[in-house]
């Protein structure tokens, strides 16, 4: 193997390293010293590390918690109190809030669920035509922006501004709207149809990777396939099906989007948006805020405790071997192309209807029918309007490079995090993935208000109200995914072309900038475009840190929809955010193609 990787070394670094039989000692000697300068460089890394992150994840919540349990004075948090708990707690709605955040969070999880395993099974374990194209479309619904999927659902499903059900009541002889969207179901469908994906893209991998003959073996015994199912199919994959439960769940509970825009008008409140309305409040609740984001995150932490309990035993779910395995995909006979037609129709219910209702709201200025006549003509005022809107072109300046920066610090810090966990001290690496995915369980509401709640106490750190402190919840939010892509990269590589570079004289920074850095690129870059993605879109942390010079998309595009202008601007804002995220989230497809068949997937 070392003579095998020897000639690629020798290309990263430029430089020969034939040695002559009486150096290999010396060289040997050489490289170990080499190698413990590199272990000294690891521990200097580590501290950094650790110390930017603990910083990044534990200052917002340290302030949450000090703040909850302080009196709030208006002018900063005063003595010790219990008086946040008691005016949070002690009222009939905190039973309500409670009640709507759990059944909302849960509905939406197990719906989201549902939806993404369909689609999931049939584009990793069936032959039905059409995969390719439903994964990209999976990819594609993410470069929707969660706040313009809310509006898209409101302009087909109000009862009162709805198409769709203006359209259902007409078909169907009723004067009433046969469906809402202001209701829990209603909630739960527009953030199910946006969070799809997520369960598809964490379900894809757990059955590609299924060995069916553990179900066939079932089947050949005598079990029908609804007891091969659930005796073997559902316990394998007990990891995937929670730890997707898990997500999807934490997003219910951290969502902002959907119970603003659609549970506040049907009296829906949830914990988010009660967190954000005491903010807002005259004068500001800071502490009772804190002690309701306090809630939040303990059932976020509760969520993720039980996904580790139920998973602990991770070995027993294990059916890759190197014994022969070989995936294989199930023949659907004559249900192939009725199953295809199903999932197709499933994407244009979920994606295309609301993405096509903005894009024909946004040629009119007043509600309009799609494909129906109107009595205004389609124009292009809409997009004349909101390309000379000063604010709107300083907000996508703004956004765009504040999700460069996010998304390059991620990248970076997370690489770093990676090589560390896998590399360099791996003894810590439990610590430092711990870490690095301990924000996965803290919503976006709660990384806003506790950076806001810090950095006003922190006046050492005069970045609020400016564009850094935007950046520092970004960077708190993404950590995670930076940390998936990094990892994977990392696992990829074979130690020994680092110990090759060693042996080759080359230092930690060489290494990393010759050798590492080249050889992870592309998932590196597929990471970069991912986070860059996520920032561009965010809003539950960044409508409690923007000011009044620094406009986001995501709140002058609430700001808009809440201040009751033209519906038609609204929505062509929104496609003019669509565009460029879906033709970033292309190039992401593109990358993925490449390194699948780099790998022979």
């Amino acid at each position: 193997m070392a003579a095998a990787l020897r000639p690629v070394v020798q290309g990263a670094l430029g430089r020969n390293v034939s040695l002559a039989p009486d150096q290999v000692n010396e060289a040997s000697s050489s490289a170990i010293s080499r190698l413990q300068s590199h272990l000294s460089g690891a521990n200097l890394l580590l501290v950094a590390c650790v110390a930017i992150v603990v910083w990044l994840v534990f200052v917002p919540v340290a302030a949450l918690i000090y703040n909850a349990f302080t009196e709030d004075t208006g002018f900063g948090p005063g003595a010790l109190s219990f008086e946040n708990f008691i005016e949070a707690y002690s009222g009939w709605h905190i039973a309500r809030l409670l009640r709507n955040s759990l059944i909302f969070a849960g509905a939406s999880a197990v719906l989201t669920l549902l939806i993404g395993a369909a689609v999931a099974w049939v584009v990793e374990r069936t032959d039905a035509p059409g995969a390719s194209v439903f994964h990209t479309l999976a990819l594609l619904s993410f470069a929707v922006p969660g706040l313009l999927m809310a509006m898209a659902w409101i302009f087909v499903l109000s009862p009162n501004i709805g198409w769709g059900n203006a359209l259902l009541a007409s078909l169907l002889g009723t004067k009433e709207a046969p469906a809402s969207i202001y209701s829990m179901p209603g909630m739960a469908w527009a953030l199910s149809s946006h969070y799809f994906p997520v369960a598809y893209l964490t379900l894809g991998p757990a059955l590609r990777a299924l060995d069916v003959r553990m179900e066939e073996a079932g089947l050949m015994l005598g079990a029908s396939y609804a007891r091969v199912l659930g005796k073997v199919t559902l316990p394998l994959l007990r990891p995937a099906i929670l730890s997707a439960l898990l997500l999807l769940f934490v997003m219910g509970m951290a969502s902002y989007e959907v119970p603003r825009l659609i549970g506040r008008p049907a009296r829906i409140d949830v914990l988010t948006t009660e967190i954000q309305g005491a903010i807002i409040a005259t004068p500001p609740a800071f502490g009772v805020a804190s002690a309701l984001s306090l809630a939040l995150l303990s059932i976020c932490i509760l969520a993720v405790y039980c996904y580790r309990r139920g998973t602990a035993d991770v070995d027993s779910f294990a059916t890759i071997t190197g014994k022969g395995y070989r995936p294989a995909r199930m023949k659907l006979g004559r249900w192939r192309w009725p199953v295809a037609l199903a999932i197709g129709v499933m994407f244009a219910l979920a994606l295309g209807l609301p993405v096509l209702t903005l894009i024909w709201q946004s040629f009119f200025r007043n509600l309009a029918q799609p494909f129906a006549s109107s009595a205004a003509d389609a124009t292009l005022d809409n997009y004349r309007f909101i390309l000379s809107y000063p604010i709107f072109l300083a907000a996508v300046k703004t956004s765009v490079l504040l999700a460069a920066m996010a998304a390059t610090a991620v990248s970076a810090l997370t690489f770093a995090m990676a090589w560390l966990a896998q590399r360099g001290l791996p003894r810590y690496g439990f610590m430092l993935d711990a870490l690095a995915f301990a924000p996965i369980a803290i919503p976006g509401v709660i990384v806003g208000a506790g950076i806001l709640t810090a950095y006003l106490m922190l006046p050492i750190l005069p970045i609020y109200n400016t564009i850094w402190i935007l950046l520092v919840a970004y960077v708190t939010l993404y950590l995670p995914y930076g940390m998936r892509f990094a990892s994977s990269g990392i696992a990829q590589i074979h130690r020994e072309l680092e110990e090759m570079a060693a042996a080759s004289g080359a230092g930690l920074v060489q290494t990393f900038r010759r050798i590492l850095l080249p050889l992870m690129a592309p998932v590196l870059l597929a990471g970069w475009i991912y986070v860059f993605v996520l920032a561009v879109r965010e809003l539950g942390a960044s409508i409690f840190l923007v000011g009044p010079g620094t406009h986001v998309l995501g709140t002058i595009t609430l700001t808009m929809w809440e201040e009751g202008g033209s519906y038609g601007a609204v929505a062509a804002l929104g496609v003019i955010q669509i565009i460029p995220l879906v033709l970033i989230v292309a190039a992401l497809r593109l990358f993925e193609s490449r390194i699948q068949r780099q790998s022979g997937w």
